[in-house]
């Protein structure tokens, strides 16, 4: 643990970085028109920049546990470096996600209340997308303590509770298309649409890797010798009939 020690504050200044840069990019308000941020408008789009980042943190949290999983990364990467790495995003989405949220309520057009942005079909944007958010942050919440739960649930509970990650990224999705004003654009498509396939891809990897794993021990596994006629015990009626 303590070789990846510096990875926490690496993770935090990206997340923290992340926001503040594509933040200042400006783009499409909740009207849907574009412009540069301004100091009215810095707040959503800082908001929606921590957005993007927190949906690529979980990407790259469940694309690092699939591959360490299924070993994609072997003989590139150390499987405890993906592990520690995957460990530690799923905190940094957390990060992001409340950036996301607690950014986004200064902002004076907007104004969206504490109970809109924690309490699900509260908000009068858009409820049911921003609800699908607001659960994708609680099962991520959930996610996360689930590594340092891990010993109080054994290794299969918490193995089980893992393919959770796989609802989180489809609700993130599914929220960031819906309620995200940059849905229309282009490159938010196509950044959805790789990241899916993506997905899908190691999702597939690991599946075929599991059912390799499995079918090797029984290619190993000697074929039952043949024993000889003469090394064969006799019935007590087949040693009479001799």
């Amino acid at each position: 643990m303590k070789s990846y020690a510096w990875l926490p504050p690496l993770a935090l200044g990206v997340v923290l970085g992340g926001v503040m840069a594509a933040g200042a990019s400006g783009g499409p308000d909740v009207n849907g028109t574009t412009e540069p941020m301004t100091g009215m408008h810095m707040w959503w789009y800082m908001g929606r920049a921590g957005g993007f980042i927190a949906y690529w943190l979980l990407f790259s949290s469940l694309a690092l546990g699939l591959a360490v999983s299924s070993r994609f990364f072997d003989g590139l990467l150390a499987r405890p470096w993906v592990y520690e790495m995957h460990q530690f995003l799923s905190l940094f989405v957390l990060l992001a996600m409340l950036a996301h949220v607690l950014v986004l309520m200064p902002d004076p057009y907007a104004r969206f209340q504490l109970q809109e942005m924690f309490v699900p079909l509260q908000a009068r944007y858009k409820p049911e997308a921003l609800a699908v958010g607001i659960v994708t942050f609680y099962g991520s919440v959930i996610m996360s303590a689930s590594f340092y739960l891990k010993r109080f649930i054994g290794q299969k509970g918490w193995r089980n509770l893992h393919y959770l990650t796989f609802a989180l990224f489809v609700g993130a999705m599914v929220h960031g298309l819906f309620a995200g004003t940059d849905s229309q654009e282009l490159w938010a498509q196509y950044m959805y649409l790789g990241s899916g396939l993506g997905v899908l891809f190691l999702t597939f990897f690991r599946i075929l890797a599991s059912r390799r794993a499995a079918a090797k021990p029984a290619r190993a596994a000697p074929a039952n010798p043949q024993v000889p006629a003469e090394a064969t015990p006799q019935t007590p009626a087949a040693a009479s009939a001799s």
